[in-house]
């Protein structure tokens, strides 16, 4: 790990970020994970030079040009994006940048890639399920890093290294870490507020600020129902501090999506970011960005979110750091679901 740790460094060292991520307008270019996400993911995907690597979400060219150095000479990457824009900017970055050995293509990445064998696969947006196209194109023993789902809610993500067998069927996951992305969609998108994935009810509140509210039990309601939740949510939430100071929200959302107790609710809180935590028809309660408590409605929404922190409290405030893996063969794809050991 440590060796991977300085590659990584030196090749971030050597690539000019802001030349990849200015736009013409003097804006940059909307990145959905900060650096340290980035880095530990390269960190994680433990590229070797020689290896040939698989990158889903070319965005920027930023981090090609980083593999690039990665795999040296004797290596090659192939990049994927769906949108032609995007590739068509990083082609002329990285010819400007002496990247040569970097191949791009335009396509949905999560359905299919360029016939070859990869040593490694890394994206940058989550898929609702880890592709089986990544897998078998994979060589035994490759290493795969991408954001995943591990739960049918917007926002519910966690970043997975997984490690392929000697046959396709073969694979197993070894690691969980936090980061946020975008959700991969079959089309260009530009709005990027609105998550693809699991929302179940959205709207604007007079600043046109946007709001969503995510929850399974929604979904045996008329759409009526998340709305007039959405509505309380806006003209009744309140935050609070959190009862304990120091406890990581993170920490808790993280322990939520690997209990996925009946309620877990995930919800968009106009410019105060988003939160996870519990609802019902009448009442919200979520542990909101700033590790505060946002609350709507109802006491008894606060009451069932409190009862889930105690438990949590009692297991010992698990993170993502200390949740396991777990895979589930689904459709054309894996599941990734966390327990909590």
């Amino acid at each position: 790990m440590t060796q991977a740790r300085e590659a990584v460094r030196r090749a971030l060292a050597c690539v000019d970020e802001p030349a990849y991520l200015a736009l013409d307008d003097g804006a940059r270019l909307p990145q959905t994970a900060g650096p340290a996400v980035v880095t530990r993911m390269l960190e994680r995907l433990e590229v070797e030079p020689g290896h040939r690597v698989l990158e889903i979400g070319t965005g920027s060219g930023f981090t090609a040009a980083v593999l690039s150095r990665l795999v040296r000479p004797g290596g090659h990457i192939t990049s994927i994006d769906i949108d032609a824009r995007l590739t068509a900017r990083a082609a002329k970055l990285l010819e400007s940048d002496g990247c040569r050995n970097v191949r791009l293509v335009t396509g949905d990445g999560t359905r299919w890639v360029p016939d070859s064998r990869y040593d490694r696969v890394i994206a940058w947006v989550a898929p609702v399920r880890v592709p089986d196209v990544w897998v078998r194109q994979a060589v035994p023993g490759a290493v795969l890093v991408s954001p995943v789902h591990l739960a049918p809610l917007a926002r519910a993500m966690a970043v997975v290294r997984l490690r392929r067998g000697p046959a396709p069927d073969r694979l197993a996951a070894d690691l969980l870490m936090p980061g946020g992305f975008s959700e991969a969609r079959p089309e260009p998108h530009d709005h990027w507020p609105v998550p693809s994935y699991g929302v179940d009810a959205l709207t604007r509140d007079a600043a046109g600020r946007m709001w969503w509210v995510a929850a399974e039990w929604l979904r045996a309601h008329e759409p009526a129902v998340g709305m007039r939740l959405l509505e309380l949510m806006i003209t009744d939430g309140w935050h609070t501090p959190w009862p304990v100071p120091g406890e990581r929200g993170a920490d808790l959302h993280a322990y939520l999506m690997a209990a996925r107790p009946e309620g877990l609710t995930t919800a968009a809180l106009g410019a105060q970011g988003w939160g996870a935590g519990y609802s019902q028809p009448d009442g919200v309660a979520l542990v909101g960005p700033a590790d505060d408590l946002f609350v709507a409605g109802a006491p008894a929404a606060a009451e069932r979110l409190h009862r889930w922190a105690r438990e949590w409290r009692e297991r010992g405030r698990p993170g993502m750091a200390d949740l396991e893996p777990r895979l589930h063969r689904r459709g054309s794809g894996w599941d990734v679901r966390a327990v909590i050991p």
